[in-house]
């Protein structure tokens, strides 16, 4: 418990440096490698303004996949997959992480969990993506009325092993929840869900934390945490 304390307040510390949402944009926003990690966050707010204002346009998407399926080529290479942002968030359906950011194939690479929380597979499949050099910029994103976490906020378990464990490790996140007050329980919960959730990656994983805590700019991962609202398809950065 020391330990993660430690890596989410250092976490915490660059949370300003990520702006909210623009305004929506009239002209296009490809994410164009290479990038910092604050940009990247920002080309997902504006793709996140376009879905609020339902105003995607999803064109050039068979062209799109035909080049991430062929072999990369060049220096730098064309072709094949190299998502410069990761996404962890939940398996709801309500969430589909590539409309709500506004992108296309091979944009991000997404790790879906019930509650958002990762386990040893879900690491993995992180460090992967930090191991192949794609991933700038890491988003640990909860949502509202997550049924992971109103089942968890439930004092009754659920009828399985699995999804007892599910509920243990997500009430870890939100310690003295009994005595919570009715009004924005949930959203409370499910933003201290995602926050644990994010501090746990860098608490049991070496690879992601020596991304996030690089000191060199041109090798740092980046790490938001945030809260997706179902009605109005809004995507805010969780503060401390």
């Amino acid at each position: 418990m020391r330990r993660s304390s430690y890596v989410l307040a250092v976490f915490f510390v660059a949370l300003p440096l990520f702006a909210q949402t623009p305004a929506v944009p009239t002209e296009p926003w490809p994410i164009v490698p290479p990038a910092t990690p604050e940009v990247y966050w920002e080309k997902l707010m504006l793709g996140n303004a376009k879905y609020v204002a339902g105003a995607l346009t999803y064109t050039g998407i068979a062209a799109r996949r035909t080049e991430t399926a062929s072999d990369p080529v060049g220096d730098p290479p064309i072709g094949g997959q190299k998502p410069p942002v990761t996404v962890l968030s939940c398996s709801d359906s309500r969430v589909p992480d590539e409309l709500v950011f506004g992108r296309t194939v091979g944009d991000l690479f997404v790790v879906r969990v019930a509650g958002n929380v990762a386990s040893q597979f879900d690491i993995a499949s992180i460090e992967y993506a930090i191991s192949k050099k794609w991933t700038k910029l890491i988003v640990v994103m909860g949502h509202e009325k997550c049924g992971a976490v109103e089942a968890a906020l439930d004092p009754a378990d659920p009828g399985t092993p699995s999804l007892v464990a599910l509920v243990q490790r997500i009430r870890e996140s939100f310690v003295g929840w009994q005595t919570w007050p009715d009004t924005g329980r949930v959203e409370r919960a499910v933003k201290a869900n995602a926050r644990s959730s994010a501090a746990y990656l860098l608490a049991h994983s070496t690879v992601i934390r020596g991304a996030v805590l690089n000191p060199r700019p041109d090798h740092r991962v980046g790490l938001v945490v945030a809260y997706y609202k179902l009605g109005s398809g809004q995507v805010e950065v969780v503060q401390q």
